[in-house]
């Protein structure tokens, strides 16, 4: 974002020293920082400029013959290279005296001021603008532009005003052509070619001039009222200030001062007049009288300018400016291109700006076109590159998701996206019986006996449940009971058991938990769960390949219970020509190893991204000792999915979810494996979609889509305002789609395409800014 930096120079005098502030702030907004300081005295500079000044004018005298005294005591017959060389010296003690008066010194406020100055210019040299607001005129004449601060930023323009210069808020309207529209005017030419002038704005293009050569002072204000409105007023003739107030000539018989037209400019201004150039001598009084009016931006020679100066000014600075320049680095650098003329040391110091520092000065193209302005901010030949620009984003974008440099930010989202969708209620055909830390306390055991789960299962049984699972690890005898549990496991075809897979360990032939030994090998599924490098369970495990385990269950507990049920309601599972599971009309599409943000994750066996019904609770519960004392209603069990689990926070079988964050806690083994049954019930019976990806392909094109709406925001929209509001409605937008799809069943990229939107929007919005083609 282009800033302004302030420097205020207020109270005191060149004897004493001033009171000075730097003020930062972006460009047309409010100021974001201040520093405050003092600016020690310099008894020398102002003596030093008047004699460089005497000099300057006496040269120009010479140079130019039109009548302008030579000062009383410089003797006539004197060699133009002798006042040439004296006015060289004069620059250079100036230049010399400046940078010596504005280096470090024993002022800390000064030192901050400058060292903070040095840090903003380091970091934005080309989009920084300095201004100098000043009380004594003489501060505004120094040549600012040669201060060392500035010898390494060539684009870095100053302007000055008064300290009082404050904004002006008025209606702001555009002229109505859809060019830039030019008023020039040619005053008095007495010894004066104003012809280069003319053929530099004849020149433009795009550019609607019209011009009066020594109109009549009512014929200007005419002009200045014309209803159409004009962007660039012009002058070129002779001016002077005297006492303070500017004066142009029209013609040799008629001189106007800017008083006598005041309420003419005004209502130019109120009609879209932004930039007033005054290419002719001594413009400081002109420029206040005008600032006084709200001319936004005033162009003038401070000093009494020879001819071929102001023309090769105007001549650099029109073709610098209508190529893409903004306007204070086109003014800087035809004010350094004026160091050609040798002949004249100082030359470089004439042009100068004078304007309010929050006004943001407008670029050649903010002047143009004017019609649907705000629908069409570039020309249709930039749509080319806002497309390359837009897959490039959209390419590098990509290549980072593939190498899992998104991954983290992307589960982050999906996390958001998770916990904002509507929380579904219980699933009344799911029962969870929870072994609480107070189940644990009253059997005074843990394990739990066989004794105590036959007791459970035999209660439940009794209610005629379609399928019970039990998630409690059975692989070694807990006395008592043990034998009696065996003879019912062996009898109960509706009992699932658990085992667990695992990983496989070095240097060991048999790794897992193996299931209850008297368990048939169709009741038993295995209790792995797909777990981020996080910690977090995004994923539904449903199939593998055991290999050598210990636990040889190629389904998941949760798909072993689900499958019973469905079963009932004659849904069976079937296998596509691919080797999916389809229930119902849906296939579970297994993740693979670079599938949608994720990367490089282990793709063992088949897995879905997992759909959490509930962040509070996904089914009824009741605790372990409610169903010892039949303290239960038999509907929760008949016909239902039971799952008996341990939720004791002392256990440890707790894991976190994308609710982890926002309730404080983990979830129980038991209950994330009753989200996954209902999860795969829902989807079988057409209640909610599967949680799905698109595939890589339309990935791409989503993300370039969206990268290609932040290059519209710029082409389409002209100003900043417009432009920032178009790409915060584009995010919102893209947010709100993505939350949408995802409420159906698609998760779409949304961080890679907010990335791409913005980086898309910034370059080209910078590529706007530096390079506008008018």
């Amino acid at each position: 974002m282009p800033r302004v930096a302030v420097l205020k120079i207020g109270r005191g005098n060149f004897h004493q020293g001033f009171e000075v502030s730097l003020e930062l702030r972006e460009d047309g907004g409010s100021p974001v920082g201040e520093i405050e300081g003092r600016l020690g005295a310099n008894t020398d500079i102002e003596g030093l400029y008047f004699l460089w000044q005497q000099s300057f004018r006496n040269l120009t005298a010479i140079a130019r013959n039109d009548g302008w005294e030579i000062e009383s005591s410089l003797p006539t017959n004197r060699a133009t290279k002798e006042i040439t060389d004296d006015c060289w010296q004069r620059m250079r003690q100036v230049e010399a005296n400046l940078n010596e008066w504005l280096q470090p010194s024993g002022e800390l406020g000064w030192q901050k001021i400058r060292e903070r100055l040095s840090k903003e210019l380091a970091t934005q040299a080309d989009t920084m603008r300095l201004a100098i607001k000043a009380r004594d005129p003489i501060l505004w004449k120094l040549p600012w532009h040669s201060w060392d601060l500035l010898s390494s930023y060539p684009n870095v323009g100053v302007s000055y005003s008064p300290v009082e210069y404050e904004s002006w808020e008025i209606a702001k309207h555009q002229t109505q052509s859809d060019r830039v529209r030019l008023l020039a005017i040619f005053g008095d030419s007495q010894n004066l070619d104003l012809a280069a002038d003319r053929q530099a704005i004849e020149n433009l293009q795009e550019t609607e001039s019209v011009f009066y050569h020594q109109p009549q002072a009512r014929d200007l204000i005419a002009q200045l009222r014309d209803t159409q409105g004009w962007d660039i007023f012009f002058f070129a003739g002779h001016s002077q200030t005297i006492e303070q107030r500017g004066r142009i000539s029209l013609s040799a018989r008629e001189s106007i001062e800017t008083d006598q037209f005041k309420h003419a400019l005004r209502e130019a201004v109120q009609k879209g007049l932004k930039i007033a150039i005054f290419n002719s001598c001594e413009g400081l009084g002109l420029a206040q009288q005008l600032a006084d009016l709200h001319v936004p931006i005033i162009i003038i020679m401070q000093e009494i300018v020879p001819d071929v100066v102001a023309q090769s000014f105007l001549k650099e600075f029109l073709r610098e400016y209508a190529g893409g320049q903004p306007l204070y680095t086109a003014v800087r650098h035809a004010q350094e291109r004026l160091e050609e003329f040798t002949e004249l040391p100082g030359a470089t110091w004439l042009p100068m700006i004078y304007q309010n520092p929050a006004e943001v000065p407008p670029t050649w193209q903010d002047l143009r076109p004017k019609k649907h302005r705000h629908r069409f901010g570039l020309e249709w030949q930039h749509l080319p590159n806002i497309l390359v620009k837009s897959l490039i984003m959209t390419g590098l974008v990509m290549a980072v998701r593939f190498l899992g440099g998104l991954q983290p930010v992307e589960l982050w989202a999906f996390d958001q996206m998770t916990r904002l969708q509507s929380d579904r209620g219980i699933d009344e055909r799911l029962l969870i019986v929870k072994v609480t830390e107070q189940d644990i306390q009253q059997q005074r055991q843990y394990p739990l006996s066989d004794h105590v789960i036959l007791q459970t299962l035999e209660k439940l049984q009794a209610h005629q449940p379609r399928a019970i699972g039990l998630d409690i690890y059975r692989d070694f005898p807990v006395e008592p009971g043990y034998r009696e549990l065996v003879a019912h496991i062996k009898k109960t075809p509706n009992l699932v058991t658990v085992c667990e897979v695992s990983q496989p360990e070095a240097r060991a032939n048999k790794f897992g938990v193996a299931s209850p030994p008297a368990s048939p090998a169709e009741n038993i599924g295995f209790s792995d769960i797909a777990i981020e490098p996080d910690g977090t369970v995004r994923r539904y495990l449903f199939h593998l390949n055991p290999g050598d385990s210990l636990c040889q269950a190629p389904y998941a507990f949760s798909a072993e219970l689900a499958l019973r049920y469905l079963d009932a309601e004659g849904i069976q599972p079937e296998a596509t020509s691919q080797g999916n599971l389809k229930l119902g009309s849906t296939v579970f599409q297994p993740l693979e190893k670079h599938t949608g943000f994720y990367h490089n994750i282990d793709p063992r066996g088949h897995q879905v991204l997992l759909s959490y019904r509930s962040f509070s609770k996904v089914a009824r519960e009741v605790t372990l000792t409610e169903v010892l004392n039949n303290d239960f209603k038999p509907q929760w069990v008949k016909n239902r999915i039971v799952l008996i689990g341990v939720v004791a926070p002392s256990v440890g079988d707790r894991f976190a979810t994308p609710f982890s964050n926002e309730i404080d806690q983990e979830m129980p083994g038991v209950v994330i494996h009753a989200q996954m049954v209902s999860q795969m019930l829902s989807v079988a019976k057409q209640e909610r979609p599967l949680l799905r990806f698109w595939p890589q392909t339309l990935d791409a094109v989503w993300i370039g889509s969206w990268a290609l709406m932040g290059g519209l925001c710029v082409w389409v929209f002209h100003g900043l305002v417009y432009r920032r509001i178009a790409i915060a409605s584009v995010i919102i937008i893209l947010g709100s789609l993505c939350l949408s799809l995802f409420s159906i069943g698609v998760c779409v990229p949304l961080v890679p395409s907010v990335i791409a939107v913005a980086i898309t929007y910034i370059i080209t919005s910078n590529t706007v800014r530096l390079r506008t083609k008018g």
